[in-house]
């Protein structure tokens, strides 16, 4: 199953790389419920580095000056200063089949990484070695799973809030609203939404045949503001205050 899933997530991410993708409708509602905060330390080993988003040819005019090397420490590093001991090795990094080109010509590599029950998917420039897009996938079995008493869910959506932040050079302190970001790409009506120059996205592969099979995968990505205009996506911090008033002129 393990190699199943980073197939599957791998095709996941090589369907959705560019712009954003519809999610299907998979009603996962209901099982799980917001997932805790995630714990800070006042000083941060890893602080914000804006300066990560660069401008690049390609289709979506931005990646992030990082290489996987690099995201691996920050990652690691994140997840230490939580008190999770799930770290990942940076040689454990694969390549998956061969060189592609995005339409504007700019040459990328897909990677994967085997975790336990998740996988981790990254497009790579070639030229630079810097990243343009990497996701956590996992099955929907597993998502809303519950092991030792705690929601799978919940680590779930914070090993993906840290993957954002680590990438993108948000810093320590953007996890939690990164976490509810994912969160609301699970469980709201929508599946992408933009927040600080990035997209931040879920794509779901559903099998009727074996449950066992359908995945999720929460990506991110640099936009430029242009894409960002083009695709005509939802900002989080708008998409939040229409919720909340849609709620209050309900009640």
């Amino acid at each position: 199953m393990k190699k199943s899933l980073v197939l599957i997530v791998a095709a996941i991410l090589m369907l959705s790389l560019f712009g954003c993708s519809d999610k299907k409708n998979v009603d996962v509602s209901g099982v799980v419920d917001a997932p805790d905060k995630f714990s800070t330390l006042d000083e941060a080993k890893v602080t914000e580095n804006p300066n990560i988003r660069k401008e690049n040819e390609n289709v979506n005019g931005m990646c992030y000056a990082i290489t996987l090397e690099e995201f691996t420490y920050n990652y690691n590093e994140m997840l230490k200063e939580a008190g999770n001991l799930d770290m990942i090795n940076p040689k454990g990094w694969k390549m998956l089949g061969s060189p592609q080109n995005d339409a504007n010509g700019t040459e990328y590599q897909y990677y994967y990484y085997d975790a336990d029950k998740i996988s981790f998917t990254a497009s790579v420039e070639t030229k630079t070695n810097y990243i343009m897009n990497i996701g956590l996938g996992t099955t929907m079995s597993n998502f809303v799973s519950i092991e030792n008493e705690k929601n799978n869910s919940d680590t779930i959506l914070m090993k993906s809030a840290v993957m954002a932040a680590a990438v993108s050079g948000m810093g320590i302190n953007k996890v939690d609203t990164i976490q509810d970001i994912f969160y609301l790409t699970t469980f709201e009506n929508t599946n992408e939404l933009w927040y600080n120059g990035n997209v931040y996205a879920l794509s779901t592969n559903e099998d009727k045949a074996d449950s066992e099979r359908s995945t999720m995968l929460f990506r991110t990505f640099p936009i430029s503001d242009e894409v960002k205009e083009n695709w005509g996506i939802d900002e989080y911090e708008s998409y939040v205050a229409n919720a909340t008033q849609v709620t209050t002129n309900a009640n």
